[in-house]
């Protein structure tokens, strides 16, 4: 169950009521009452899920983290207390870090770590009635501290992207870090790569600001690491990208006719997906957008499926049957091509983006692009080479974080 302030119309209520989510009164100045049913679901063996924060956000780092929960915890055994049951005084805390690989992506990856449960006894609540306040802030700092253990924090965006274009040069994009490790090796390149560290160390804070550099090139550019990684050991030239472009689109095209289908079937989903992902203002509700979108289009548009191919085929039972397995079907079919093919049109559109900008500079029309194309490819090439001097200096120095990514390399080298 979650536990959340429900407000609003009747029916959202109801919803949320029926899905399982615990009303909290805010208005009230009772504790008793505030928890009524937060204490209610735990004496009947429940188990509530809490987002400490109070609210979704996007940032580098954790929001403080508020107390309501530690609050609820102590209620509760005070709870249990007054109903004579002091033998089994006790609730336990979990922390769960959830860490999105792409957190504006509809169906991206996420990895939800759990910490070393945090349990509260008769002994905390004796703390609890002699000074509530400090043993509730207490409670809130440990709890805070499990949570930031399974998640990803950064002091600053800076330090975050410098991390990231160093994940992404030294390990390649998301899909080639186990997502088992994928907090771990994020977390410790921030740690690396945090202000604290670079102030006093100017190698290591020259290697953050072109890592910085690097980020800002790739975005004007609108390309990503991946897309210039071809270039790691060869010279731009505009025959080598236009032979890329080409073959690229030629996959691109063999493999039309297997989706074609499906993207003639969805592209108003698509097209409104888009839409919500331009206008919400909010990078934590364009995934939720999508999702919500996209299902109260698809019920008239698969509707319409169903009952074309029920018409066609005579409105017969076996084929009214037919015609509803025929969602499944086609919704399997779709995600099962869909990834792929559009990795394959991003890797279309970035070799465009590559010929042009080398395309502008022959024409003399605008060679500014090329040079940053060429800009870009030096710096990953020199960050490269820097980063793993870095690692492997702090690894000798007795890094845990340097030593795990140092470890890591190896174990992905001989992957490879």
């Amino acid at each position: 169950m979650i536990d959340v302030v429900i407000s609003g119309p009747w029916h959202v209520g109801k919803v949320l009521s029926s899905a399982g989510v615990l009303p909290v009164d805010t208005q009230t100045r009772s504790n008793a009452k505030l928890f009524e049913h937060t204490l209610h679901c735990l004496e009947n063996g429940g188990v509530i899920a809490v987002f400490p924060e109070g609210t979704s956000y996007t940032l580098p780092h954790h929001l403080p983290f508020k107390d309501g929960l530690s609050w609820a915890a102590y209620e509760f055994l005070q709870h249990q207390c007054n109903s004579g049951n002091t033998e089994e005084v006790g609730i336990s805390i979990i922390p769960a870090g959830i860490t999105y690989t792409t957190k504006n992506k509809w169906r991206s990856d996420v990895v939800v770590e759990y910490g070393e449960p945090i349990r509260i006894t008769a002994r905390d609540l004796q703390d609890f009635q002699a000074e509530s306040k400090p043993a509730v802030k207490q409670l809130t700092d440990r709890i805070a501290d499990g949570v930031k253990q399974g998640s990803i924090n950064s002091p600053d965006w800076d330090t975050l992207h410098a991390a990231a274009q160093a994940r992404f040069i030294m390990f390649g994009d998301t899909r080639s870090v186990r997502l088992e490790d994928y907090v771990q090796v994020s977390q410790s390149f921030i740690e690396i790569f945090h202000p604290s560290k670079t102030q006093d160390d100017p190698t290591r804070a020259e290697l953050k600001l072109r890592l910085l550099t690097f980020y800002k090139t790739l975005r004007q550019l609108r390309l990503s690491v991946w897309d210039i990684n071809m270039y790691e050991n060869h010279t731009i030239t505009l025959r080598r990208a236009v032979l890329r472009l080409v073959s690229t689109w030629t996959a691109l095209v063999i493999q039309m006719p297997l989706f074609l289908p499906s993207i003639m079937i969805n592209w108003p989903i698509y097209l409104l997906a888009r839409m919500a992902e331009h206008y919400e203002e909010y990078t934590e509700s364009v995934a939720q957008d999508k999702l919500v979108y996209s299902v109260f289009l698809a019920i008239p548009l698969y509707g319409t499926i169903v009952y074309q191919f029920w018409k066609y085929i005579g409105y017969t039972m076996i084929g009214f049957l037919c015609a509803i397995m025929l969602i499944p079907v086609l919704a399997w079919y779709h995600m099962a091509l869909v990834d792929k093919r559009y990795d394959m049109l991003k890797d279309v559109v970035a070799s465009w983006r590559i010929c042009a900008a080398l395309l502008s500079s022959v024409t003399g029309f605008d060679a500014q692009p090329r040079r940053e194309l060429e800009d870009a490819v030096r710096l990953r090439r020199w960050c490269l080479t820097n980063t793993k001097l870095l690692l492997l200096d702090l690894a000798k120095q007795g890094d845990p974080h340097a030593r795990y990514l140092v470890e890591r390399g190896k174990l992905v080298a001989n992957q490879k």
